[in-house]
């Protein structure tokens, strides 16, 4: 019976620190934030794109006139799409990160989020603590505080269209983009796509390629044993719209893979790789040596597992570090040190600021604003120690010495929480920064690959440990009803 009473007072104890400390420590180490926002709200106050009437085809021509100086799209032939020398670093002369090739964008980006970027890059990723946000179209009082709160702020490095395209001419970009982008990638192809400028993953060394890529090279191996059986005349000739967009996806790929072959130097050349790359077709004739072989190009796109070196960030750490405050951390083990749900909300807003320190901004600012008044109230013949004595007596006086409490949240957005003063404090010119890491836009079925590949690379063993647990428990269980039951049996001898 004693025994019995023991495990209770442990249980009890445990559930305690469990059910009631642990929760209590966790919500002080991660205060409430905002809930994940996948149709990206807060972005509708600078407008709503409608999409209804875009036309991709118009923006087809828009992207090469305004956006193809710095971005490639491989999957387009011409090479007008893509003379950007892909290792170029924006902005060159300090920091800066590799402009993307875009082919893929429109896939797992959200379309609001892409428009409101093209229009103003700084607001949709939430770098205005750090960068100039475009002033275009305000006017009075909305311009003169726009252009007070740029003062002493970088330019961003890509060119913000507000102003420069009408909202329509965006639309119809982001509508071409989306037209072009493959109907499914990869979960690693999704992480490359959305992270792999800045961040690398040194535990990828291509040893699960097999296993994340099943799905394309199940595509690429049907076409191999078409070709094999029909022949490669026969099979280029009657693939049919999806095959062509999915053939055209691998010939960009090999085209981004043999550029990067090539120092930025060599690619710089006017005659160089670049160009020559650039505009190479699909051929099925043997003879022809300037193109890539039908076949040959469908058998070096299987992603076969191989170990060999791991995945590196495309922009040099210390670049991006100049650009955005910090190196970028390598994420093999991201997955352990957050979680799926933690890493799916940062992903979400990096730069996400919880409710309390949001509300601390506001009521400290109302307080510099008494302090303020307090010191331009002070007697003009005071002498300069004195004074200064007395104005650091006067800063140190917080929001409490004055009573302030926290106005009521009339600035909110109606999908907001009644907690999230995140609205008030910008219009106050408070809103606390937050990560150096900018807002992504994915889409919320991207935002799962990435999240799914990182557990495949940093937590490869989760289901076998998982499943292991409960027979691990019943072990324990066991071998303490063994214990008590030899425990007993040596007693009964004694007694």
């Amino acid at each position: 019976m004693r025994e019995i009473k023991i495990f209770v007072i442990v249980a009890v104890i445990i559930g305690v620190i469990y059910y009631g400390v642990e929760p209590l420590a966790h919500h002080a180490m991660h205060p409430d934030t905002a809930a994940s926002d996948y149709e990206f709200k807060d972005l509708e106050k600078f407008g709503k794109f409608d999409f209804a009437n875009a036309n991709a085809d118009n923006g087809k021509e828009l992207f090469a006139n305004n956006c193809a100086s710095c971005h490639n799209v491989a999957v387009e032939k011409s090479k007008d799409f893509n003379m950007a020398n892909p290792k170029a670093v924006f902005p060159a002369e300090k920091g800066g990160v590799i402009p993307p090739d875009l082919s893929n964008i429109g896939g797992i980006l959200h379309p609001q989020f892409l428009a409101h970027f093209i229009k103003d890059p700084v607001r949709a990723t939430l770098l205005d603590a750090k960068f100039q946000v475009s002033c275009e179209g305000l006017d009075g009082e909305a311009a003169q505080t726009c252009e007070a709160r740029n003062e002493g702020k970088a330019s961003y490095p890509m060119t913000a269209f507000n102003g420069l395209l009408s909202d329509a001419e965006i639309v119809d970009i982001v509508a071409y983009l989306q037209k072009i982008a493959p109907k499914s990638m990869s979960d690693k192809e999704v992480f490359m796509e959305a992270c792999n400028r800045c961040h690398g993953i040194y535990y990828d060394k291509g040893q699960y390629d097999s296993k994340l890529f099943a799905n394309h090279n199940g595509e690429v191996q049907k076409l191999i044993d078409r070709v094999e059986k029909e022949g490669a005349d026969s099979v280029f000739a009657s693939l049919s719209d999806d095959e062509k967009n999915f053939v055209d996806s691998l010939l960009a790929t090999q085209k981004i893979h043999d550029k990067m072959n090539f120092s930025e130097e060599e690619l710089d050349k006017e005659d160089g790789p670049n160009a020559a790359i650039s505009v190479k077709m699909i051929t099925t004739n043997p003879e022809d040596k300037d193109n890539y072989q039908f076949d040959a190009l469908l058998k070096s796109s299987l992603r076969i597992s191989d170990f060999k070196g791991g995945v590196a960030a495309l922009t040099n750490g210390e670049l991006i570090r100049d650009y955005l405050g910090n190196v970028p951390p390598d994420l093999s083990m991201m997955i352990r040190e957050k979680g799926a749900h933690e890493l799916a909300a940062f992903i979400n807003n990096p730069r996400k600021v919880a409710y309390i320190d949001i509300q601390k901004a506001i009521l400290n600012k109302l307080a510099k604003d008494e302090q303020d008044k307090e010191i331009a109230a002070l007697p003009a013949d005071l002498d300069d120690e004195a004074k200064k004595a007395k104005i650091d007596d006067i800063r140190s006086q917080g929001y409490e010495f004055y009573g302030i409490k926290l106005p009521e949240n009339t600035t909110k957005s109606q999908w907001q929480d009644s907690r999230d003063y995140t609205n008030m404090a910008y219009d106050m010119g408070v809103m606390p920064p937050g990560k150096a890491m900018p807002r992504v836009g994915l889409t919320k079925e991207a935002e799962e690959q990435v999240v799914s590949y990182l557990s495949a690379i940093g937590d490869s063993k989760k289901e076998q440990r998982e499943s292991l647990g409960k027979w691990i428990i019943g072990f324990f269980i066991l071998l303490a009803a063994l214990a008590y039951l030899w425990k007993g049996k040596i007693w009964r001898e004694l007694h």
